[in-house]
């Protein structure tokens, strides 16, 4: 059985039959009080927030099926990029660590606890399973302040280190009453043995009565419990805390869990009570949710010189996997095949230019660059709807005029998969799969049949390795490519 990630779900073996006892009905919270109209969790209505959208990604090969579906919100690029790395992270982890090749799944989803005024949270609800094996899940809970654009984990709804020792404690108690635990049992992360006196009861008070904690001490917490069972916070409708543990959920009532929480935390419930819409101001720029290409292994598939018979082909292969490519055109031939310009673009994919006619920029004068340049682009914008950021000298060839003249960055390449030369899907596949590392740019041509029957396999085994298929500008997403820089790879 492979492992979600690498930070949870070592537990004892009695655990996952003990929790059994705590289970009720409709998952209800279990405290001190385990009678079924205990409050459910807060949750809110994705199709009730604007500017929220999930996305889907899925993938699916020799027996193994991966999916997740991670928020973009307008005005939080920062929040959507955290959750779909920290699902990339657990997605990578899971592939590398698969034992054996029995089928295999992993899926991940974005619960949204609270969409509220200036705070958004979300579950990322995470379920694995492996050969005859039963589901195992986590889940963890991330959150953005929108007062300061903070990105917070969920420590961060805590006072700090002391409330997070009586929340571990106040869990390893009603785990050790209502489940028959021994400390030995308890799932690992929890420091106490459980033996501490309940939290007490207490008015709610309000965020002006509780401590402002910094989002760095909060993520340094978070980094230093890394594993934490806690780390699946949030709060059930009555405005308790609510920590869920191998599928089962142990509620602090509201009154006990006013003492626990931040300034951050006390809006944080209030937004997961509230039913007032979420308005984190003006967007700056269209929302997105990149990937943190320094935390997971991403790689960049380029097809050059297209589009041509064989690209839409390859378009169905790279949807299968949920995989994103670009592609360098030639502003001579998009015009002939439009509708395969404008599918790339509607399928996520990106258009680069490669020149109008593949001529060596290298003999021409700068002038001659800029009109080639310009007039690839337009044409490429006018055939798939987007106007080409990034560009790719024909052959890689290109010197300080090319450089001074193209007026976007220059995309070359780190892995040469020779495929124009060698026409061989079987060794094309090897060389791209052998030659790629964290951060590559694989150079390749959608003109050549023989390369399209390759990416199946090249598409399977980087997969396999845990390698997550991004754009070039994705790639480089949270860098400032600049106009006539070269860029091989992401260092």
């Amino acid at each position: 059985m492979p492992e979600l990630n690498r930070r949870h779900l070592r537990r004892a073996p009695a655990v996952a039959a003990a929790l059994v006892l705590l289970a009720v009905p409709g998952a209800a919270a279990v405290g001190r009080d385990t009678a079924p109209e205990a409050p459910p969790l807060a949750l809110a209505d994705p199709q009730e927030v604007p500017g929220l959208e999930l996305v889907e990604r899925t993938a699916e090969h020799g027996g193994v099926r991966t999916s997740h579906t991670y928020p973009v919100v307008e005005g939080a690029p920062g929040f959507g990029t955290e959750v779909r790395t920290a699902m990339a992270e657990a997605h990578t982890a899971f592939l590398r660590e698969r034992d054996g090749e029995e089928p295999a799944e992993l899926v991940q989803r974005s619960e949204p606890l609270a969409a509220s005024g200036e705070v958004l949270g979300v579950r990322i609800a995470r379920e694995a399973s492996a050969g005859d094996g039963g589901p195992r899940t986590e889940g963890e809970s991330l959150w953005f302040d929108g007062a300061s654009g903070a990105v917070l984990p969920w420590t961060g709804l805590l006072r700090g280190p002391d409330a997070v020792e009586a929340l571990d404690a106040e869990v390893a108690r009603v785990l050790r009453e209502r489940g028959g635990l021994e400390p030995g049992e308890l799932p690992e992360g929890l420091e106490s043995d459980g033996s501490a006196d309940p939290l007490e009861e207490g008015p709610q008070g309000g965020a002006g009565d509780a401590p402002e904690v910094r989002p760095g001490d909060a993520w340094n917490l978070s980094t230093e419990l890394d594993g934490s069972p806690l780390g699946d916070l949030a709060f059930d409708t009555a405005g308790g805390l609510v920590v869920t543990v191998a599928g089962q959920r142990v509620a602090v009532p509201a009154g006990a869990a006013g003492g626990l929480l931040s300034e951050f935390g006390e809006r944080a419930r209030a937004a997961a009570l509230s039913r007032a819409p979420l308005d984190l101001g003006e967007a700056d720029g269209p929302a997105r949710a990149d990937l943190d290409c320094d935390r997971v292994p991403c790689v960049a598939l380029t097809f050059d010189d297209g589009p041509s018979e064989h690209t839409g082909r390859l378009l169905d292969m790279l949807e299968g996997y949920s995989a994103r490519a670009t592609f360098y055109m030639l502003g001579s031939l998009v015009g002939e095949s439009p509708e395969l310009a404008a599918r790339i673009t509607e399928e996520g994919h990106e258009v680069g230019g490669h020149s109008w006619r593949h001529d060596d920029l290298t003999g021409m004068s700068a002038s001659a660059v800029a009109d080639d340049t310009v007039r690839t682009a337009e044409a490429i914008e006018e055939a798939s709807g987007q106007w080409p950021h990034t560009m790719r000298p024909p052959y890689g060839s290109f010197n300080a005029t090319t450089e001074r003249s193209v007026g976007a960055p220059i995309v070359i390449w780190d892995v040469d998969t020779l495929d124009w030369k060698v026409r061989d899907a079987e060794k094309v596949a090897d060389t791209a799969v052998e030659q790629t590392r964290p951060g590559s740019i694989v150079l390749m041509h959608d003109i050549h049949g023989s390369t399209v029957d390759a990416v199946p396999d090249i598409l399977s085994r980087l997969h396999d390795e845990g390698y997550h298929f991004v754009t070039v500008s994705q790639l480089f997403s949270d860098l400032d490519m600049k106009k006539g820089g070269i860029y091989k790879r992401r260092e």
